[in-house]
């Protein structure tokens, strides 16, 4: 991991949550994202004691600052150490605001702690109603009648090497001009069906929601695991969507069909890619020519096809803690794989969704489109321009009408250091992504229609989208009801907010788990990158883990400093710390329950790019904290 200890040497982390304030910092490891939610819905705390030794309640969540007195009704049972969702009163005691604690999620040493309170913080479902689960039992794979049978197509499933559920199979072979493509779809609506208990569930769940050491499934078990997991020689219905595409990767004609499937292997991202590179295993080694050779041959067509028409050349830098369930001890951080076999897989997948979006919109459907709207803020695109000047980048003159916009930008910045940072930098300018049922295509991947099919085992959305395409099909039982019809746009709203819940639970979970990570660091040092800089300090990103803390402006070496926003950069008399500047930190605090990490600068040097001297003018430059020079 190329830390290096200043002060002793440390062994493998194990979070042994103290429930201490700590720093609010901005925590861990997650890929950027724009969107509205930015705080707790729910208040989740630690138990503690105040000076004169009464119990008080520290927030976990590292933005709010408050201590609450706990009112005497709610503390029975309770001692330090307890995790307990909470409800703010109107009321203050002794000085402080009152809090009254409602439920006892567990103590700060408990494994899975840090997940639970993350899930609470958003309010999110953390177990199924018994009537749903009742609904799923006796449930079985349907038979043949009204299905194509596709069992002796060796479609395989190829996911992640920890990944539990299998919702998605892919099989390619030649045509006279192109590939036929089969991307099949495990047939979430055939079990779950509009008015039930289960649909009510997933409605309200919206979709899954993935933690280090644990999922919230939007679907039961039996369901997600089990009927609707397409494992491996077992077998599974599905909704097929064939695609054809020519030698250009260009869609020339789909059709869905229900079917029933056998997959004819499990396989992980790297076991494929490794078959690829020449390494294949037992499993992959007679797959090479009848099924991994056509899928490779038919993505080389499709990303052809994605680089012609100038989707967004955005790579994905993503990472996951390595965390023992059983015992919640984090022995890693790990940055996800982006190998050949992932971006197959994400073609195929848009393929299908774009099919998918298509079939409805020819026959005038109901259609739950994913909406990826251009950059509307011009204020936002020169603040841009300023930012990556600095770098002796430049962004093109006009408006981001297209993706080809920022590529030109992305294919200079590829020839320097400072590709990440600026990718970085041109996904904060990004609208969100939202669900809709008018359809304004999809800038990013430079499509004119885009809808999600192929997980409805974990987004409800997809779920909606198969449901139109079985009446549409007319392939039987399972489609929309009128009350869905008539409030699809609502519903569609409603899975949008859902997803920034989720989105936010799983960012704040990822700082906490890397703060734990790190809780016996204190004094090693990191290489990092500064990620941002504000009135309080520094955001430096580590290198190798991803994890990002804050460096306080008091804790920079004495200058007088002001935060220069156009060109992201704190400025003093004698040094310069701008966003995308290689910085060294050294751990203060890590604060695992907050998500929180304290730095300090390694060394008393600048952190700039090289070539520059100054912070510049700064057309928004603003007086920061003050330090008096040496």
């Amino acid at each position: 991991m190329g830390r290096q200890n200043h002060r002793k040497n440390h062994g493998q982390s194990h979070h042994n949550h103290k429930g201490t304030a700590g720093h609010r910092g901005r925590g861990a490891a997650a890929k950027p994202a724009a969107g509205p939610v930015k705080v707790p819905d729910a208040l989740v705390g630690v138990i503690g004691r105040d000076l004169s030794g009464r119990l008080v309640l520290n927030p976990c969540s590292k933005r709010d600052r408050q201590i609450y007195a706990l009112d005497a009704a709610g503390m029975a049972g309770l001692g330090e150490g307890d995790i307990v969702l909470a409800k703010q009163g109107s009321q203050f005691l002794r000085n402080m605001p009152q809090a009254h604690a409602e439920k006892k999620l567990g103590h700060a040493s408990d494994p899975g702690i840090l997940s639970l309170i993350s899930a609470h913080e958003k309010g999110l479902r953390t177990a199924f109603s018994q009537a749903a689960l009742d609904e799923t039992q006796g449930m079985t794979v349907p038979a043949l009648q009204g299905r194509t049978d596709l069992r002796q197509v060796p479609l395989v499933t190829i996911d992640g090497a920890d990944a539990r559920d299998f919702d998605d199979a892919v099989f390619a072979e030649p045509t006279k001009d192109g590939y036929h493509l089969i991307v099949a779809i495990a047939d979430v609506s055939w079990y779950v069906r509009p008015g039930t208990a289960l649909d009510d569930e997933a409605y309200q769940r919206g979709n899954s929601t993935y933690f280090p050491d644990r999922v919230l499934p939007m679907l039961p078990e039996k369901l997600s695991n089990e009927l609707c997991s397409l494992k491996p020689h077992e077998d599974r219905a599905c909704i097929a969507a064939h695609l054809w595409i020519d030698s250009a990767g260009q869609l020339q004609k789909y059709s869905f069909e229900r079917a029933l499937m056998k997959s004819a292997a499990r396989l992980t991202y790297d076991q494929v890619q490794a078959a690829k590179d020449g390494r294949p295993d037992a499993v992959t080694a007679p797959l090479m020519q009848d099924v991994i050779e056509p899928l490779y041959a038919a993505y080389d067509m499709l990303r052809k096809a994605r680089d012609d028409r100038g989707a967004m050349k955005m790579d994905s830098r993503e990472y996951k803690a390595i965390v023992d369930r059983n015992t919640g001890a984090v022995s890693g951080i790990a940055r996800r794989s982006s190998a050949d076999s992932h971006k197959l897989i994400e073609e195929f997948m848009i393929l299908a969704n774009v099919a998918a979006a298509s079939a409805l919109e020819a026959k005038n459907a109901p259609c739950v489109y994913r909406v990826h709207d251009k950059p509307v803020s011009a204020e936002k695109i020169e603040d841009l321009r300023t930012y990556l000047a600095t770098m002796g980048i430049n962004l093109p003159a006009g408006d981001a009408d297209d993706p080809e916009f920022f590529n030109t930008t992305l294919d200079a910045a590829s020839q320097t250091p400072y590709l990440a940072i600026v990718q970085d930098a041109i996904l904060r300018v990004q609208a969100k992504a939202v669900y809709k049922t008018d359809n304004n295509g999809h800038f990013g991947l430079a499509l004119e229609r885009y809808a999600h099919f192929t997980s409805p085992i974990r987004r409800y959305a997809d779920l909606l989208v198969h449901r139109s395409l079985v009446d549409q099909g007319g392939l039987g039982a399972g489609g929309l009801n009128a009350a869905q019809r008539q409030n699809l746009s609502k519903m569609a709203e409603h899975v949008s907010n859902t997803e920034l819940a989720s989105q936010y639970a799983e960012r704040v979970s990822n700082d906490r788990f890397a703060s734990a990570y790190l809780e016996s660091s204190t004094g090693c040092k990191f290489s990092g990158t500064i990620q941002s800089v504000t009135a309080a300090g520094l955001f430096v990103q580590f290198n190798d883990i991803g994890a990002v803390g804050l460096v306080p402006l008091g804790a920079l070496p004495k200058d007088r400093y002001r935060v220069d926003e156009s060109t992201r950069s704190i400025v003093g008399a004698r040094r310069v710390y701008r966003a995308g500047a290689a910085m060294d930190v050294c751990v203060v605090e890590a604060d695992a329950l907050k998500g929180a990490l304290l730095l300090e600068p390694a060394n008393g040097n600048s952190a700039d790019f090289p070539g520059l001297s100054s912070g510049g003018s700064g057309r928004k430059a603003r007086r920061g904290h003050s330090r008096s020079p040496d």
